[in-house]
């Protein structure tokens, strides 16, 4: 299902800057498999985390650092794109989503607020 790890966004990332740098690369597209775009974060990795553990890490921060690409990002969405799968699609430039694409931000249900611009 895709689910963003920090490694996992970190490798995002790393693809990103380096498509940014090279001047072959015209645009940047982000897509995942036919069942999921990104299905959120990876609540496994966050669980004992408090707030303050993951405010202070600068998270958030890093992870928003891919709506500084120069090229154009575009979010191709098939399956279930949620909580900060949905986050990470919403910080590209555009979004094209197939006829089974499904957005949400279900950390609603967990009782949190959604961590990289969903709301």
């Amino acid at each position: 299902m895709n689910a963003l790890s920090d490694g996992l966004y970190k490798e995002v990332l790393e693809s990103i800057a380096l498509a940014d740098k090279d001047p072959h690369v015209k645009c940047i597209v982000l897509t995942g498999s036919e069942k999921a775009f990104a299905a959120g974060a990876d609540i496994k990795e966050m669980k004992n985390m408090t707030f303050s553990t993951a405010y202070m890490s600068n998270m958030h921060l890093e992870r928003q650092s891919l709506s500084l690409s120069r090229k154009p990002v575009i979010a191709a969405v098939n399956g279930y794109c949620l909580g900060g799968g949905c986050e990470l699609a919403m910080m590209c430039d555009i979004i094209i989503a197939g006829e089974n694409a499904k957005f949400g931000q279900p950390e609603i249900n967990l009782g949190i607020l959604p961590g990289n611009g969903g709301t």
